[in-house]
């Protein structure tokens, strides 16, 4: 009988023991409802928003962030550039992606990434760009896209609610070493900019 108690108390204990596993990152599902959400695959790797550490009085490092030019709103609207950064900025290895549409007038559809130069708002170039920065095992590189190397599709482009959703995908050569290329698959993102970071 003592046996029998004892195991029993062995069965209760593992069925109590604390499951400590993180839950695993996934890629979230392509909506285009405002859900806050984005990600994509890097060479097979995935990326998804992780906010950084903040310091008090510091302001947050925020990884999924939205800006917009100042002639993007009204009278005519999508008249300026948009950006979407997606970034890791909680791990030491980690990656963040640029998405950077010169102009927003036509709304939804389809819009051509074409050559960076790694540079955004006034010294960026005319027409739309992905930039990348991968940092891994203490080595930070920068990948820029080329003329016609990707696609960034607005699924969703809600002014008035501030809903943008999309996909993207692109391939990317290291600003330093210009054979080296990377892909990114799979991206996509919904934004609500009245919810995002709140």
């Amino acid at each position: 009988m003592k046996n029998l108690s004892t195991l029993l108390v062995i069965l209760v204990l593992n069925a109590c023991t604390k499951n400590d596993a993180a839950p695993k990152d996934q890629l979230p599902p392509a909506t285009a409802i405002g859900a806050n959400t984005a990600g994509c695959y890097i060479n097979g790797e995935l990326l998804v928003p992780k906010n950084g550490n903040q310091a008090i009085g510091v302001s947050p490092l925020y990884g999924l962030t939205i800006s917009a030019g100042l002639n993007f709103n009204a009278p005519i609207i999508g008249d300026d550039y948009w950006q979407l950064e997606i970034a890791n900025k909680r791990d030491n290895n980690s990656s963040g992606v640029i998405l950077w549409i010169k102009n927003m007038q036509g709304g939804f559809g389809n819009y051509v990434v074409d050559q960076s130069n790694g540079e955004l708002y006034a010294d960026g170039p005319n027409n739309n760009q992905i930039i990348v920065g991968v940092k891994k095992n203490g080595v930070n590189k920068t990948y820029f896209s080329s003329l016609n190397s990707g696609t960034i599709t607005i699924t969703r482009f809600d002014y008035v609610k501030g809903i943008y959703s999309g996909t993207f995908n692109c391939i990317l050569y290291n600003k330093d070493n210009p054979s080296e290329r990377i892909q990114i698959t799979e991206g996509r993102f919904d934004i609500s900019v009245a919810t995002l970071n709140r």
